[in-house]
């Protein structure tokens, strides 16, 4: 930890609550019924544009929803359609929150000479949502995959946070909670990742490092900051 001069975090789950499953699944189905949608078959596409979503292939959710729903074969109103979007919004809305300790932590962080880095898989919704919240201005740099076109764990995401930050990856701390094998990637191009665990959050999203991951880990935000000081 000595030579770590850049901290670089996940979002959901890391800096933002991870949705509880319960309430991530209503908002699909919310959305489909909205849209006059049978429900699974509105979740299989919404899973199938994952990519495109991520990725900058939609210039935002709306654009998402009528691809969707051209693929199944139905026209809902533009009243429909404001409907389904004000489902996940108001999901978005009640749960973007910073998690206990994130604003402190980023706040003690960069007076210390810490350069700070935000890399998120992310829909085109997520910018505004950040930009909206008390942690905007905290971070140096913001890499949003839905705005550069970049996933994890693709090397150049965590590259891009680098180059930007004016930093080597050997140089970063990488904060994460395991999804999207995010972990494992930021490894492959030199910076040290610590995994971070919410137990109140345990068993609500599947992440796909987290139960096999055997290295450092914490279990709050403000944990990294003792990370440092060790």
């Amino acid at each position: 930890m000595s030579r770590i001069r850049a901290v670089v975090f996940d979002l959901y789950g890391t800096l933002v609550p991870e949705f509880p499953l319960a309430e991530w699944n209503a908002m699909f189905e919310g959305m489909a019924e909205a849209l006059g949608a049978e429900a699974s078959t509105f979740r299989r596409e919404w899973d199938a544009t994952i990519v495109e979503r991520q990725t900058g292939g939609f210039a935002d959710v709306r654009e998402n929803l009528l691809a969707i729903c051209a693929r199944i074969g139905i026209e809902p109103s533009g009243e429909a359609v404001e409907r389904a979007l004000s489902v996940r919004s108001v999901l978005y809305r009640d749960l973007f929150r910073p998690k206990r300790g994130a604003v402190e932590t980023l706040t003690w962080l960069r007076p210390r000479g810490y350069a700070l880095a935000l890399v998120s898989m992310c829909a085109p919704d997520t910018p505004d949502l950040w930009r909206a919240s008390p942690l905007d201005g905290l971070v140096d740099v913001l890499v949003f995959s839905s705005e550069v076109g970049l996933r994890k764990p693709d090397p150049r995401i965590y590259l891009l946070a680098c180059d930007r930050l004016g930093v080597d990856p050997a140089d970063c701390l990488y904060v994460g909670d395991g999804n999207d094998r995010e972990l494992s990637g930021a490894a492959a191009v030199g910076m040290s990742p610590v995994l971070i665990v919410d137990l109140a959050e345990e068993g609500e999203m599947l992440r796909m490092e987290a139960e096999t991951w055997d290295g450092p880990t914490i279990f709050s935000v403000p944990e990294v900051r003792t990370l440092l000081r060790a």
